[in-house]
């Protein structure tokens, strides 16, 4: 016997006595209420009739009974399965999965809702120097890894608030919340210090070295994102032009342009 059918019938049974001692109780209080005679018929009906009918009837309740909390037990646990694969969906598809950093369209609509709530934010990009020669002279998974480590170098130095994303190819984006811009100069050069110390990134043959070039922008109220990617890309491209390992803030926009409600 299952252990679901020895529950049932074990239900059934305690049912079925409490029914039977219910019956002679009444039964006999009331004959003797009445003066009525207790002969053996009154015994038979006390008994047989509570488990003629109380036995099959509490069975078929208790089955029931195990029915829906099995349903329910299935229910649960697919709805808890359905949860987690909802939960491993939405990080695939808003994280980068190589470096499981934010993918460029989740960056970007955190910088859009952060620009909303009227703090001030620092966009950085940060791309590294000379990258297509680590692919060329060390081949391609030393650069995914040296991707890696810089995506971990990011996470290190920055803080648990801040977002981190990547951005495409090799290019890296940090949205540094409630930030100016003087503040987030002090953290892009610790963040690129940091990276050149890294021995883990540094390819050691032909003198071939990972470092970083990052350009910031502030995200004023309002402002447009796509005028604040504009406005990073080309102070990272003013610290390419300068000499690369560095850190840039100095384009300045002639007027990032507001977004209309």
């Amino acid at each position: 016997m299952t252990p679901r059918r020895r529950r049932i019938l074990g239900k059934s049974i305690v049912v079925t006595i409490i029914a039977v001692v219910a019956t002679f109780g009444l039964s006999f209080t009331a004959r003797l209420a009445l003066q009525m005679p207790i002969d053996w018929l009154s015994w038979v009906e006390c008994t047989f009739i509570p488990i003629l009918i109380g036995m099959p009837v509490s069975a078929y309740i208790f089955t029931q009974a195990e029915t829906i909390q099995e349903t329910c037990d299935k229910l649960e646990k697919s709805h808890a399965a359905l949860k987690e694969t909802h939960s491993r969906l939405t990080f695939v598809t808003s994280h980068d999965p190589m470096t499981g950093l934010l993918s460029r369209g989740e960056f970007i609509a955190r910088m859009d809702r952060s620009r909303d709530e009227g703090e001030c934010d620092t966009l950085l990009l940060i791309d590294p120097d000379h990258f297509s020669s680590i692919n060329d002279k060390h081949g391609h998974a030393k650069g995914d890894e040296a991707l890696v480590r810089i995506a971990k170098a990011l996470i290190y130095t920055t803080r648990p608030g801040d977002g981190i994303g990547r951005l495409g190819g090799e290019e890296f984006g940090v949205l540094l919340r409630h930030i100016r811009k003087e503040q987030a100069k002090t953290i892009a050069e610790k963040i690129r210090r940091h990276i050149e110390r890294v021995p883990g990134v540094k390819g050691q043959q032909d003198g071939v070295k990972v470092t970083v070039s990052i350009g910031g922008a502030e995200i004023p109220h309002g402002a447009d994102t796509q005028d604040v990617l504009r406005t990073a890309a080309r102070c990272l491209f003013e610290a390419k032009q300068r000499g690369r390992n560095r850190v840039s803030f100095d384009y300045e926009a002639a007027k990032l342009r507001v977004v209309t409600p």
